[in-house]
């Protein structure tokens, strides 16, 4: 059976996505998957099993990368097509069965909207296979660590990243906990445009207390890491749904962004939003989605502080 399976650019709806392979692979064991995904996500895919080929859609001029992905797909007949990015190609390629996205309620959690798609009431939780040989890759110092909590500072929207002065207490008052024993690291994982906001919290520890890895991982290699946290903390991001999909406890922060839409899914998975509600922040006629006045304000670091001690105890 060949599945050809259209994913997300974004990072965090690529995670999500991970659900339907799941759901594939447990329907399907002797399945081909061809994955087509955008170039920063596409690490992610590469360890699930019966991949044959993964397509990197890198954008370029007048959509030219959907006719690229045409022709490479033209010369199959596809049992299963499963287009999360709802584009014309599914209709343009022989296929016996296809699922194409259509958002119709963008009040219901993406994770719920898929299973919906897939028509099944069981669709599986995101999951990223690591290997051993994505273990290797992971530098060195960092496995010296013990029980690092990792931390997401960043985010694609200014708006929802939480103020870097909050994190810098939220992470003095982490050091004095007692339960965290003698193991008191913090590792900030992310990409290298989210060097600069990091920097400025890292700079008011010592380097013995704080490591820095954004932009020096691929995702993968990311994951890999998150796998041997004590625990995530960090803003509505890609970066976030990783470590709940690695099976890591999970701390998403949450402000002008729906956390009955984004928060991530798992057992060992939370979410604390803003004082102030999505419609506060968001509601007004002529609110611009494009600000970069931050929104985060009124999420507290003694509400942050109080979620960690809880799913730590």
């Amino acid at each position: 059976m060949k599945v050809l399976f259209i994913t997300s650019t974004r990072i965090g709806d690529a995670v999500l996505s991970t659900s339907i392979l799941n759901l594939i692979k447990n329907k399907f064991p002797y399945s081909n998957l061809y994955i087509a995904v955008g170039e920063t996500s596409a690490s992610l895919f590469k360890n699930f099993g019966n991949v044959k080929r993964i397509f990197v859609l890198k954008k370029s001029f007048f959509k030219f990368h959907w006719a690229k992905l045409w022709f490479q797909t033209f010369f199959n007949k596809w049992d299963i097509i499963i287009d999360l990015r709802g584009s014309l190609i599914s209709y343009l390629l022989l296929n016996n069965q296809k699922y194409v996205y259509k958002s119709l309620n963008k009040h219901i959690h993406r994770l719920e909207e898929l299973s919906n798609l897939m028509k099944t009431r069981n669709l599986p939780l995101p999951s990223i296979p690591i290997l051993n040989t994505d273990t290797e890759k992971i530098p060195k110092d960092f496995l010296k660590l013990r029980n690092p909590i990792a931390i997401g500072a960043s985010a694609n929207w200014p708006a929802k990243i939480w103020p870097s002065k909050k994190f810098v207490k939220l992470i003095k008052l982490l050091f004095k906990e007692k339960k965290f024993k003698k193991e008191r690291f913090i590792v900030f994982f992310g990409s290298k445009n989210d060097l600069k906001n990091t920097k400025k919290i890292a700079k008011h520890f010592k380097n013995s207390q704080v490591k820095n890895l954004c932009g020096k991982l691929n995702l993968i290699e990311v994951a890999a890491c998150l796998k041997k946290c004590k625990m995530f903390i960090g803003n509505d991001s890609g970066l976030m749904h990783i470590a709940s999909a690695c099976d890591i406890p999970t701390l998403g922060l949450f402000g002008p962004s729906l956390e009955s839409r984004y928060a991530p899914k798992g057992k060992k998975a939370y979410y604390v939003r803003t004082k102030k509600t999505f419609e506060q922040l968001t509601g007004k006629k002529n609110f611009d989605w494009n600000t970069k006045k931050n929104l985060m304000n009124s999420l507290s670091v003694n509400s942050v502080l109080k979620k960690v001690k809880q799913i730590l105890r």
